[in-house]
């Protein structure tokens, strides 16, 4: 039996309900989704449509929907595009967004959790004062960093590293907060500080020894590396991070419309240039 077979009404057995209805649906959403050659991040519909088309109850696709969202199959997104979307079980990550994983990882019906390895205020680097211009904002005082390294979670397991480095002058009392939550959402809501500019740097690295362990993973297992410098509206560089994913669980991905910057150029900005410079 196909998915086109069950459009006519006549198809659909009457009263085949429980594990059996569960299991034909679980089979005709993978035959959809094979005959329309749909890859991970594209939208296989709504509830609404699906059910229509496979001549189905929706009560009874949301149990195969369950059944495939387990197996990292489907996801179920909310908002504008949302729906029911192929996956493959990484998380996505639009370049070009200043959001945080947190929202990100929500818009794709993930939850994603957040363990504090580190938190320290410490002497800022020569590199912290270089790259959060730290000359220019911190005069006449100790300049201080809060250097915090964080483990995050999708679906209990371990996504990526995230350490970050922040000027201890615009955060006060920062360490006291509940450091699990959405570093943005916090620097907002207790400071209000917003990303105006962001700048990053993504690479390949392999894991070393101490991040393989923190990612339960195996020394010299793939890993992204995305090194970010955040500015405020008024150009102050207000954080230096460094987020490390493990490859296999993410995918990148990056729209471009109208003008587009050249890769490389003789006017290269500052900003760009501080971040070649990082160690």
């Amino acid at each position: 039996m196909t998915a086109s077979s069950r459009m006519e009404p006549g198809g659909v057995p009457q009263g085949k309900r429980g594990r059996a209805k569960r299991s034909d649906n679980i089979r005709l959403l993978r035959n959809l989704i094979q005959e329309r050659e749909l890859l991970p991040g594209e939208r296989l519909g709504s509830e609404r449509e699906i059910a229509s088309l496979l001549g189905t109850t929706r009560a009874d696709l949301r149990l195969a929907l369950a059944a495939l969202e387990s197996t990292h199959e489907v996801i179920r997104r909310i908002g504008r595009g949302g729906g029911i979307i192929v996956s493959d079980s990484r998380l996505e990550r639009n370049i070009n967004t200043v959001e945080s994983l947190p929202i990100i990882a929500r818009r794709q019906g993930l939850v994603l959790q957040s363990e504090v390895h580190s938190a320290v205020i410490a002497p800022a680097s020569q590199s912290d004062v270089r790259l959060l211009e730290l000359d220019r904002y911190v005069q006449g005082g100790m300049q201080n960093i809060y250097d915090i390294t964080r483990v995050r979670y999708v679906d209990g397991r371990p996504l990526s590293l995230e350490t970050s480095h922040l000027p201890s002058d615009i955060f006060p009392s920062f360490l006291t907060k509940d450091l699990t939550t959405s570093f943005y959402a916090r620097f907002a809501s207790d400071y209000g500080i917003h990303p105006s500019v962001v700048d990053e740097t993504l690479e390949s690295i392999e894991a070393s020894e101490q991040q393989a362990r923190l990612l339960q993973v195996d020394g010299g297992t793939p890993l992204i590396r995305i090194r970010r410098i955040a500015r405020t509206s008024d150009g102050r560089p207000f954080e230096r991070a460094t987020d490390v994913y493990i490859a296999s669980r993410m995918r990148f991905t990056m729209h471009h419309s109208g003008y587009v910057r050249l890769s490389a150029t003789s006017g290269s900005d500052a900003s760009a240039e501080q971040m070649r410079r990082q160690q």
